[in-house]
């Protein structure tokens, strides 16, 4: 889409049979009282989806389960289908504009909301490269192949761990989908090209990364690839008959042989050619239009209105801040000499702190991670009304082998819309000498309960809710909360036995506040790739392997790392005045009950609803 491409051409594409469909022209789209229960959200909702088919599956929507249309398929991200997508979200803004709920408190918190949805995805609709998309975290992405997301990655991951395989039909919209990867990435390729047309070149470090991850899918017999891994085991836990299995696996290495691998190879070569020009740059404000983009991004998924020089500033406070608790912490413990990296090994060395690196230490390791889970679930009545704690089950898994090279330390995917598929927290055993005990409660309390999974879990329980909000990213709100969960751990005095685990949570900590750092940094101070290196190595106690992969995320994802710790500071801020309104009538669990009990949003709106009268 051009920059040209307007808002006023976006209504003149209202006729459009789906949105007609929703939002009849000239229809009387007022209520008065409470909204349906099936309302035209709904409707714009699965046209929006049949653009972004994987974020269907993802959240595991009807369409995708039962072999349903949206997991035969995968995003088409050819210029064609990137000029659909965006032309359906700005026609989705228009057809929400249209509704009101008049009446209905409720029903108009939903819709602003909605409508808050559509604005993240359209707010950068004027840059033509990358994808912005506002129903994932990470918002417009300026690089759509990259060594941590974009179609090579995400795809085959939804795959594997989120696109049902349980029947025999849903086995073949699988294999569908497999085969349609000829089709699928010829389209991200000519996507590459006319991005680079556009002028927008990825730097030289991005590219070189992204190769080894696209040598990986084309590495290895097929049968022992991990699509073809996790296809077989999924299989088999589901309980298919075996020649349905056997049958069902041999197409589909046939498909990986012929269609899936070649169309990676194809790729490959067009990462090749490009790694010649990368820009030696680290920052988006380096491409065309490149401020504006971070700006945007710092809006949607930082969903801060400061300007980036003032977040900056913060970031260089905060950092100060918790350094000096975390000095103080292990000072008590009586780690007092040496860098913060030499203090933090020093901990680390200690053999309470590791597991064994063998079948038991797995087992001893997740069985730890579950009673830390169980613990703060035993304390959720102290935070949460009881009529809101969740009934969502959650999972602690070990990432599968297959696919522990390329996954990060620990992560969680949310429960289908269903219920039908768990929350599961995953956690990464490849290399057993990298996790520690100390790390592992806030990790936990991050992830799972009362971290993500317990915003996940409610936002689900939430009664008659759009389907458009249940989708939804809002990155600074969940990531905030996740960051607010950790602290709230605290302050319930999970540490009060475990000063060990509180290093842990104050060195966590840390590392977000330098992102303020380091993300502005590069992308609107215009640091090099080794200023961010070298600040984040002298200020965090995180490994070099761990510091370079850091600051190559942020340099795929600018703004994404500032949700984080702006999340958190807005959320204790708004807890602090919600707390001095209240007096004495201040309940911890009625402040929770207003963050949570409408879903995600954006933090002014939420920020209004906590603070309103009602």
């Amino acid at each position: 889409m051009g920059p040209d491409f307007s808002r006023r051409q976006f209504a003149m594409l209202l006729g459009s049979a789906a949105i007609a469909q929703a939002v009849p022209a000239g229809a009387d789209t007022r209520h008065f009282g409470p909204c349906p229960i099936t309302t035209p959200i709904d409707l714009i909702t699965d046209n929006l989806l049949e653009h972004t088919p994987e974020i269907g599956t993802y959240g595991g929507v009807s369409a995708s389960t039962g072999g349903g249309p949206l997991a035969r398929r995968m995003d088409d991200y050819s210029p064609r289908g990137e000029e659909a997508w965006r032309t359906a979200l700005g026609e989705a803004g228009i057809a929400i504009e249209r509704i009101d709920c008049l009446g209905d408190p409720l029903g108009r918190l939903r819709l602003r909301i909605a409508a808050a949805v559509i604005a993240n995805g359209t707010r950068s609709a004027a840059i033509g490269y990358g994808r912005p998309n506002p129903f994932w975290f990470s918002g417009h992405e300026p690089y759509i192949v990259s060594q941590i997301s974009g179609p090579a990655i995400n795809t085959p991951n939804v795959m594997m761990a989120q696109q049902p395989v349980s029947t025999p039909v849903e086995v073949d919209a699988w294999i569908e989908k497999l085969d349609g990867f000829a089709t699928g990435f010829d389209g991200v390729i000519e996507k590459v090209r006319s991005d680079r047309a556009l002028g927008c070149v990825p730097p030289s470090a991005l590219l070189e990364k992204t190769l080894p991850v696209l040598e990986n899918f084309l590495s290895g017999a097929p049968d022992g690839h991990p699509l073809i891994v996790s296809l077989r085991e999924r299989m088999e836990t589901a309980g298919l008959d075996s020649r349905i299995r056997t049958s069902a696996e041999q197409r589909a290495v046939a498909a990986i042989e012929k269609r899936a691998r070649p169309a990676y190879a194809r790729l490959r070569s067009r990462i090749r050619e490009m790694l010649p020009e990368g820009r030696a740059e680290a920052g988006v404000w380096a491409q065309p239009d490149g401020e504006a983009l971070y700006a945007a991004n710092v809006r949607s998924i930082g969903d801060s209105p400061l300007p980036p020089e003032q977040i900056h500033k913060i970031g260089l406070e905060q950092v100060q801040l918790v350094t000096s608790q975390l000095d103080a912490r292990l000072r008590r413990l009586g780690y007092s000499k040496g860098s913060l990296r030499e203090r933090l090994d020093a901990l680390a060395a200690d053999p309470n702190q590791r597991f064994p690196d063998n079948a038991e230490g797995r087992r001893r390791l997740l069985d730890h991670l579950r009673s830390l889970v169980a613990e703060m679930e035993s304390k959720q009545h102290l935070f949460l009304p009881r009529a809101m704690i969740p009934s969502q089950r959650l999972e602690i898994r070990a990432v599968p082998e297959a696919t522990q090279d390329s996954a990060p330390g620990g992560y969680y995917d949310g429960p289908s819309l269903d219920g039908s598929r768990p929350g599961i927290y995953w956690i990464n055993l490849r290399d057993m000498a990298s996790v520690h005990r100390y790390t592992l409660p806030t990790l936990s309390f991050h992830e799972g309960v009362p971290g993500h999974h317990t915003q996940g879990a409610t936002l689900l329980s939430l009664p008659q809710a759009p389907l458009l909000l249940r989708i939804a990213s809002f990155n600074a709100y969940q990531e905030g909360w996740a960051l607010y969960a950790e602290r709230l751990a605290a302050d319930l005095g999970v540490y009060a036995h475990d000063p060990a685990g509180d290093v842990g949570r104050l060195a966590d900590d840390l590392f977000r506040c330098i992102r303020l750092v380091v993300d502005t940094g590069m992308h609107q101070l215009r640091w090099t790739r080794e200023q961010a290196i070298a600040y984040m190595q002298s200020h965090s106690g995180s490994p070099m392997s761990e510091v370079f992969a850091e600051i190559e995320r942020y340099m795929a994802w600018p703004g994404q790392a500032l949700g984080y710790k702006l999340g958190q500071l807005r959320l204790l801020a708004l807890r602090d005045r919600y707390r001095m309104k209240m007096g004495k009538r201040f309940d911890l669990r009625q402040f929770h009950a207003r963050v949570l009990g409408n879903g995600a949003m954006p933090m002014d709106l939420l920020d209004e609803l906590v603070m309103s009268k009602t």
